[in-house]
């Protein structure tokens, strides 16, 4: 079966080799058990957020680029490209995967329609909450025509995979056939994991040391909801600092940090390697996702494998994977620091071996077991 994958994802060519992030390559891996796989996609234009240094099992040749609709010219008028590549590769396809929301997997969603050709939506996230939480005002200006955009193209798709157990499918319904269930891929489990956390615990209490990993510039990942908890927090003397990794510059957070008295307190470390979150992971104590939008997050999956204390807010499929006392408002940086407080040693101890057990559900082997029937379905109904 020749399978046509399009999505926004940013990949790249280097020596004759496609090479991707660490996140989207283990979408493309699973994606190519359903058949030959040919991918649309976005190019490298010099800077992503996570680094492109996966090769992947694909020839140049599998790969189209198309022009990245990052405005309404590009999304609404000027397509000639993206209309006649995507016309083109799906002719030649037998099955289309639209990589959601994007409004590239909405235009192959009406070109596979006309076509005759089966459509799979696959959905990590709501446009909503993403375009209407975010920074600048033209993205908040998008949001409701996204989101009915978004709607459209999975309630039509033929199939929906959706990456959380319930939120997104009760806010992006589809008359099509679904299964839900994350796209993690989260390092192999070591055996010593969890007892040299519950070791850590146990150990010196003279920091506290908080981590979120997240773009710092785009304002839905919530950082700035930790600063404003950070004296809340340090009132109930708890010495606490503050890590935050992810691509961007921060300079509103740095702000923020300033006009609360705890700048000396928050750490903003930019972009690191897949390997160097893991270590931050196991130095930190506390995970803390304050989004105000997310599908299924793999840095929380992450965090959880690493057998961290999360804190979550009560967005996306967060709520479907932390214990529901230490999931919070989205918003409301109080919640964040009683959440804190409640986490003792005892209660740490206990969270970390309740988040340690539920990630073993985003190992990538027990991935593939749940969604392997769900592809087999596709490829039988052709």
């Amino acid at each position: 079966m020749n399978v046509l994958l399009v999505t926004e994802q940013v990949l790249d060519i280097k020596k004759n080799k496609v090479v991707s992030d660490f996140a989207i390559s283990s979408t493309i891996r699973r994606f190519q058990t359903m058949g030959t796989l040919h991918i649309a996609c976005c190019k490298f234009i010099g800077k992503t957020a996570q680094p492109l240094n996966v090769e992947l099992d694909l020839f140049p040749s599998d790969v189209t680029f198309l022009d990245k609709e990052t405005d309404l010219r590009h999304r609404y008028f000027d397509r000639k490209h993206n209309r006649s590549e995507l016309n083109r590769l799906i002719a030649d396809a037998d099955f289309v995967i639209g990589y959601a929301p994007s409004t590239l997997a909405d235009l192959a969603l009406s070109i596979a329609k006309k076509q005759g050709k089966r459509f799979m939506t696959f959905l990590v996230g709501c446009v909503w909450d993403a375009l209407s939480n975010h920074r600048s005002w033209k993205a908040r200006l998008m949001a409701p025509a996204r989101f009915l955009e978004t709607r459209h193209t999975v309630r039509h798709a033929d199939y929906v995979w959706y990456v959380t157990q319930h939120f997104l499918q009760h806010r992006y319904p589809t008359c099509g056939l679904a299964f839900g269930g994350t796209d993690t891929n989260i390092p192999p489990f070591t055996p010593d994991t969890l007892s040299r956390r519950l070791h850590k615990i146990e150990g010196n209490h003279d920091e506290l040391r908080l981590l979120t990993v997240g773009h710092v510039d785009v304002g839905f990942k919530g950082q700035h909801f930790v600063v404003r908890a950070l004296p809340a927090i340090i009132s109930q003397g708890i010495n606490a600092q503050y890590y935050i990794i992810g691509d961007g510059q921060g300079n509103w957070i740095k702000r923020i940090a300033q006009e609360k008295g705890v700048a000396d307190r928050v750490h903003l470390l930019g972009r690191k390697s897949r390997e160097e979150v893991i270590q931050f992971m196991d130095d930190c104590d506390i995970y803390i996702q304050p989004s105000l939008q997310e599908g299924l997050p793999r840095s929380v999956a992450e965090a959880m494998s690493r057998a961290m204390p999360c804190i979550v807010t009560n967005v996306g499929g967060m709520s479907e994977m932390i214990d529901t006392q230490f999931t919070v408002r989205a918003r409301v940086h109080n919640d964040i620091a009683k959440a804190v407080a409640k986490l003792t040693v005892d209660e740490m101890k206990r969270q970390a071996r309740r988040n340690f057990e539920k990630s073993k559900q985003y190992q990538p082997d027990y991935v593939d077991k749940q969604l392997l029937p769900f592809f087999e379905m596709i490829k039988s109904a052709q």
